[in-house]
This record gives structure tokens, C-alpha cells and sequence, in this order.
């Protein structure tokens, strides 16, 4: 006896019971549904039940069948599992159904200018979509897992930040970090990389992104460029995402690059000085209060970004000039001095409050983020 031919393949994603593959292999062959339970010593009723659907097609029936329709065991099985992963995820739609209201925390245009959602639509499929990418079982596990993050924040007083805008942020920067490939971390490397990157800051602001990602990538620092969501007001963060890789992610807030630069030893920072128990979520400009919790570990990386960028052995030359900063002649020879660019001078200048705010503007450099996966 030879099978007819073609049989139903397996194929995922047009998945039907198995007993319907089954029924219409005994009627090609011209075998009752008797003549089979007798042939692989099963009950016509347990055949039947195969045949409608309500009995689970198991590994050893899928054998007897093999010898009995010459269809391979795997195939059976295969049908099997199709149909049952068909039934389960239907199941689980139903049940995400529940929690549709919960894409209403989130910006739907935000997540489908971002590629993370095909459309804006409120439907259990885009909520699976973006389960999926938070990589959690529902909504109430992805509040679990946020609420169970030890985090240190720098939070604005001022601005009112969406924390699921701040969420998609950093799932993005987690996802692009462990993707980018880096050598195991090595503090003493990293340490001696800083005037490398200091010196960046007079090089042109296009190619920053590329070479602070590919220097820090060879002492196992991952830093990927992430533009900040509306309302999530975050500039950086340091998180730790294995023993020996550590990411840190940068996003285009503050579009100077005074900002820029301070942001990034901060969060380099927070590498060399805090150890590897916290996740580090700065959103504030550094002159904005800090809350009581990292309040020290916050200091200390705004103290270590300060003196990376103008070194103690430039404070007599720039404590002078920051008694008389006027002309800017004399901003332009420290930062030439200094070997930075003449915007983070003027920066200092003003949260020092040795310049106006509106005076010097014009040396700050502008910013643009260019992600980091091309």
C-alpha cells in the first residue's frame, strides 16, 4: 500500500487539526475508519475522537499511523504540535484581551515611527507585538519586572516625564547594547580611553557617535545612540548587562553639545565608580535638583564628568577666566588650551553662573544622534 500523493505538508502558518489530514489520507487510501483501528489496535472511538479533533494525536499514535499510512511519525507530529501551538496562541489572544487598554500608556505613533508596531490600531495583536518586544508574558509582568529594577534616577522636578515613554527608551537601548559586539570589559583600559574621548570634543560632531561607540566598544562598553521619546525627558543611562559588558545608552535631549559631552562621562562615570547593582536612568539637566535615592552616586559622576572635561590642573586658568569671561577671545584661548571645544567652556560658564545663559551660545555645537545600527 503507497501513499497518495501530495500529503499535507506541515506549515505553521495555515495550521488545521490533524484528524483532518488523517480523514482525508483514509479516504484516499479507501480505508474506514474501522479497517484502522483495527490495523494499529486502537478503538474506532479513539480513531474518531483523532478524526474530530477532541483527542490529542500523541507521539506513539503518530507511529502506528506511520505504519499504517506509510506518513512519517514526524509529520504527524509536526501537524500535532501546529495545530495545538494554533489553538494555544488563540486561547492566549483571548485572554491578552483583557489588557487591550493597556497600549493606551503608550504613544501608538511614537511605537510605529520607532518600527516597534505596524500600525497605531488598539488590538490584542499589536499589544502581543509589544509584549513581545519588552520580552514579558503580559502587562502585569512587565510592571512587576519595571517595579523590580534597581534603578537610580535623576528626575527633573520640573518636567513631567511619561515612565512607558521612558520604558520603550530603554528597552531599545538594552536590545541595540547586547547586540553590539564588544571586548570583555576592562576598567584600567577604559580609564586610560578618557582623554581619547575627551579630545573627540574639537573633532566634527558627525563622527562622534561612531567613534565613541567603536573606542568604547574595544573595553566592553556598549554605547548606543537611542532619540529620546517624547515625554521621557532621558539623556543617559548605564546599565550592566553582563559580567563583562556594561551598555550605556545616549539620547539626542539636549542637542548641544556641552550637554552632550557632560552626559557622556557621567555616565562613563557610573561605570568606573558604582559597581554593577544599579541601573543608572539620568533625565535631567545637570544643574536640576537630584531625588534622595543615588543622590551621591549622582554627585560623584556630575564631579567626575566636570573634572574630565576641564582637569584640575586647569582650574587656576579657568577660575580666572571665569572672573572676567568677556571677550570671548578669552573663552576661545582656554578651550584651545584646555584642548576642548570652546562650547563645553561656555557651558561650565554658565552652570557656574560666570555667564548669562544667553551669552556665548554660539560656540555650542549641535548634536544629531545617529543610531548606532546604521
Amino acid at each position: 500500500m503507497t501513499p497518495p500523493t501530495p500529503y499535507v505538508a506541515y506549515d505553521p502558518d495555515s495550521a488545521r487539526p490533524p484528524g483532518e489530514t488523517l480523514k482525508d489520507q483514509l479516504d484516499a487510501l479507501g480505508i474506514p475508519q474501522a479497517d484502522l483501528a483495527r490495523r494499529t489496535g486502537l478503538s474506532t472511538k479513539h480513531i474518531n475522537q483523532i478524526v474530530q479533533g477532541t483527542a490529542v494525536l500523541t507521539p506513539e499514535t503518530a507511529l502506528l499511523l506511520e505504519r499504517t499510512t506509510r506518513i512519517p511519525a514526524s509529520m504527524w507530529n509536526q501537524l500535532e504540535a501546529a495545530w495545538r501551538t494554533h489553538v494555544t496562541r488563540d486561547e492566549e489572544l483571548k485572554r491578552l484581551s483583557r489588557y487591550i487598554d493597556w497600549l493606551d500608556k503608550f504613544s501608538m505613533p511614537e511605537l510605529v515611527k520607532r518600527k516597534i508596531l505596524p500600525t497605531k490600531d488598539k488590538t490584542v495583536e499589536n499589544l502581543q507585538r509589544l509584549l513581545e518586544f519588552f520580552g514579558v508574558a503580559d502587562p502585569e509582568v512587565a510592571d512587576d519586572v519595571w517595579r523590580s529594577y534597581r534603578t537610580a534616577f535623576r528626575r527633573s522636578t520640573i518636567l513631567e516625564t511619561n515612565d512607558y515613554a521612558t520604558a520603550i527608551w530603554l528597552r531599545e537601548a538594552e536590545l541595540k547594547a547586547r547586540e553590539l559586539p564588544c571586548e570583555p570589559f576592562d576598567r584600567a583600559a577604559l580609564t586610560a580611553l578618557l582623554p581619547r574621548l575627551r579630545a573627540l570634543t574639537v573633532e566634527d560632531p558627525e563622527t562622534w557617535c561612531i567613534q565613541i561607540s567603536a573606542l568604547c566598544a574595544q573595553v566592553g562598553v556598549a554605547v548606543v545612540f537611542i532619540p529620546a521619546p517624547p515625554r521621557s525627558h532621558v539623556s543617559g543611562a548605564t546599565r550592566w548587562l553582563a559580567p563583562d559588558k556594561v551598555g550605556v545608552a545616549l539620547s539626542d535631549r539636549f542637542k548641544k553639545d556641552d550637554h552632550f559631552w557632560f552626559t557622556v562621562f557621567h555616565e562613563i562615570a557610573h561605570v568606573l565608580l558604582h559597581g554593577k547593582r544599579l541601573t543608572f536612568l539620568d533625565n535631567t539637566d545637570p544643574s536640576d535638583e537630584l531625588t534622595s535615592e543615588g543622590d551621591r552616586s549622582e554627585e560623584e559622576a556630575n564631579t567626575f564628568a566636570a573634572e574630565t572635561l576641564i582637569p584640575p590642573e586647569h582650574n587656576v586658568a579657568y577660575r580666572r577666566l571665569a572672573s572676567r569671561p568677556m571677550p570671548f577671545t578669552r573663552i576661545e584661548a582656554f578651550a584651545q588650551q584646555a584642548g576642548i571645544a570652546p562650547g563645553i567652556v561656555v557651558g561650565r560658564l554658565q552652570h557656574d553662573g560666570a555667564l548669562e545663559w544667553t551669552h556665548g551660545n554660539k560656540y555650542k555645537r549641535t548634536v544629531q544622534i545617529i543610531s548606532t545600527d546604521g
